[in-house]
């Protein structure tokens, strides 16, 4: 699951996730995404988050709405629904969630 705070940077994380929805939709990708008011990084904004059962779970802040963003989010989702633990090698994300990388959490 990929969520984005919708209320980041003052609309700016309604912009990416209808960027990353609409892209998700050209690509046939089929990770769910949804959107989420306010998770908390503010200070970090826009912000997504990864989740699965059973998996890692992880918070990227410093996005933009712009296709660098949808690009990695998109890709690294696709990385994270098909990884049976959720663990993102740090050689194939893309850069801006490299220096992105708010939090890791555990599987619960």
């Amino acid at each position: 699951m990929l969520t984005i705070c919708t209320t980041c940077n003052d609309g700016q994380g309604q912009a990416l996730l209808e960027a990353v929805e609409n892209e998700a939709l050209a690509r046939d990708c089929t990770v769910p995404i949804r959107g989420q008011a306010c998770m908390a990084a503010c200070k970090q904004s826009c912000t997504a988050a990864l989740q699965g059962i059973g998996k890692q779970s992880y918070l990227f802040g410093q996005l933009a709405p712009d296709a660098v963003s949808v690009d990695a989010l998109l890709d690294v989702a696709v990385q994270h629904a098909e990884s049976s633990d959720g663990l993102l090698a740090w050689s194939r994300r893309p850069a801006c969630l490299k220096t992105g990388l708010l939090a890791r959490l555990p599987p619960l």
